[in-house]
């Protein structure tokens, strides 16, 4: 498989109200469960904190948050206990309602509209920082200089992204089967071309002794990273 390849994703330059960026976002939820990612998710959150989610949880790229405000209530069925969500994006576009019913539930949500570098320069320390389809917009020395920037700021790191291969790209290819809009079937083929594989990831990560990482296909299109320091 060749190397990653990025190019610009259409959505990406899209304004939130957009009737274009709207249909793909309703595509990428449902694409969310059929690619498996909402389990992948669920069952983490359930291995990982059995007992209570986290104090404080930052979304990384969030988007329009569905994923997250999906899957919180279900991996955590008593509330969040006053634990603290940042929401950050470039161009965030959060419903009103979806806020307030997290708020409803003892979450404390912020959303943070700001390009992920300014947001870096002044974040604070957060138990989890997680991401998921949005790494693949980096090249590699960007990513470098953002893996050692967010090992100053949390324990735990976790990435799902696009997984650079044959399935992916076949699988790109047939979204239009299911009646994908066509800024998402653009963006699907170039996401795949932008994926990781193998330990990619992990070759970009700080080089410390102290932390752990776990790197593998999931599935037959999602590339999984965690990064977790020893207590």
């Amino acid at each position: 498989m060749s190397s990653r390849r990025l190019s610009p994703e259409i959505l990406d330059s899209l304004t939130s109200s957009d009737p274009s960026a709207l249909a793909s976002r309703r595509d990428l939820q449902r694409l969310h469960t059929l690619l498996g990612q909402t389990h992948l998710w669920l069952r983490w959150f359930q291995k990982r904190y059995p007992d209570r989610p986290p104090a404080s949880l930052v979304d990384l790229g969030c988007g329009d948050g569905h994923l997250l405000t999906t899957l919180l209530p279900k991996a955590f069925p008593n509330g969040g206990h006053g634990s603290r969500l940042f929401f950050v994006d470039r161009q965030p576009s959060l419903p009103d309602s979806t806020l307030e019913l997290l708020r409803r539930r003892n979450w404390l949500p912020t959303v943070i509209p700001s390009d992920l570098h300014e947001w870096i320069r002044s974040a604070p320390p957060t138990e989890l920082i997680l991401t998921n389809l949005f790494l693949h917009h980096f090249p590699d020395p960007e990513l470098r200089d953002l893996f050692k920037k967010i090992s100053t700021l949390t324990p735990t790191f976790i990435a799902a992204e696009p997984h650079r291969g044959f399935a992916g790209t076949i699988g790109s290819r047939l979204l239009g089967f299911l009646g994908c809009h066509s800024v998402t079937l653009h963006d699907a083929r170039v996401s795949v071309q932008a994926g990781f594989r193998d330990h990619e990831l992990s070759g970009l990560w700080p080089n410390f002794p102290d932390w752990s990482l776990t790197e593998s296909r999931i599935g037959l299109f999602t590339h999984f990273f965690s990064a977790e320091k020893h207590p």
